[in-house]
């Protein structure tokens, strides 16, 4: 798989694993199911094999197997466990401990592998869904308590965004609207783009129009689409980071001030609702609490 470019903390085990630094030590000093070593100072540190080998038995112990009967099996036996029990139970623990193992070694053959089997089996929506958008969640975690780099957040974003943009182009393309279409756009400054990628990928999946802009769209430019289009226009955003919290409420009302068709609808997701206390919806706007939410809405048809 790779060297790992860092060493890890009994912290890092904690963030990645889920299990609790205390439990850990006991599993280690009762069971030896570490090998932890020590810096020429002192400092305890573990390395890949240690980790990958919590994740193992963290996903064991979860699955019913007590710790006593984990410890007696070799590192060998215990892989192949998990891989049956995932298998068994169609989980998908088994396949995000690979993918984060991957990203700390920048192992693409790994992370590309891995998907591709999950992806036959269960399918590119269950892939998104059940495997990507938890690995994103987890890794935003990771990254925050400084358990990886920035590097390696990136390079799992951008090995998730290429993915899901090949996936988008696979699908036959709708030159002509015959019903609503649909404008996806960030605000700008806003960058945080692979909700925005998915929820194209989803609409254009079900065989509707979409144009895409992306990243960072002066509400200007929405303006002229909507005067370009004269049918029934649907705008959809993703407010991750920008707008501020605390003007979201008046992003809103220009917009819909600045586009006020009844033809041409809004639906708006993303983190920066719920730190809104109060928030009077424009008519017309639809806002949904998470992107969970609004593909829930599209699912339906009910956005």
């Amino acid at each position: 798989m790779g060297s790992f470019p860092n060493r890890f903390q009994i912290r890092d085990l904690e963030e990645f694993s889920g299990v609790k630094a205390h439990t850990i030590r006991i599993w280690e000093k009762r069971y030896g199911l570490l090998e932890p070593e020590r810096t020429d100072t002192n400092i305890r540190y573990y390395g890949a094999d240690d980790l990958k080998a919590i994740l193992n038995v963290s996903f064991l112990n979860q699955h019913g197997y007590k710790i006593s009967k984990i410890a007696a099996m070799d590192r060998a036996a215990r892989e192949r466990l998990v891989q049956e029990v995932a298998l068994s139970k169609g989980e998908a623990g088994d396949v995000l401990n690979t993918l984060k193992l991957a990203m700390l070694s920048f192992n693409e053959a790994v992370l590309e592998s891995t998907s591709d089997r999950f992806e036959k089996a269960h399918g590119f929506r269950t892939l998104v869904e059940r495997i990507y958008v938890p690995l994103l969640e987890h890794i935003g975690v990771l990254w925050q308590t400084n358990s990886i780099c920035p590097a390696q957040e990136h390079f799992v974003s951008n090995f998730i965004r290429h993915k899901i943009i090949v996936a988008t182009y696979a699908l036959p393309a709708k030159t002509k609207p015959n019903g609503v279409t649909h404008v996806l756009y960030l605000p700008e400054n806003e960058i945080h783009e692979l909700g925005l990628i998915y929820l194209n990928y989803l609409l254009r999946s079900k065989g509707d129009h979409t144009i895409y802009l992306g990243q960072s769209v002066p509400k200007e430019d929405l303006k002229q689409i909507c005067d370009l289009y004269p049918g029934p226009l649907n705008l959809v955003s993703v407010l991750m980071a920008h707008p501020a919290a605390s003007e979201v409420p008046a992003y809103l009302k220009e917009l819909r001030e600045l586009v006020p068709e009844e033809r041409v609808t809004f639906w708006v997701t993303g983190s920066q609702l719920a730190r809104v206390e109060q928030l009077d919806v424009p008519q017309g706007m639809r806002l949904h609490p998470s992107l969970t939410a609004l593909i829930t809405a599209i699912d339906a048809d009910q956005a």
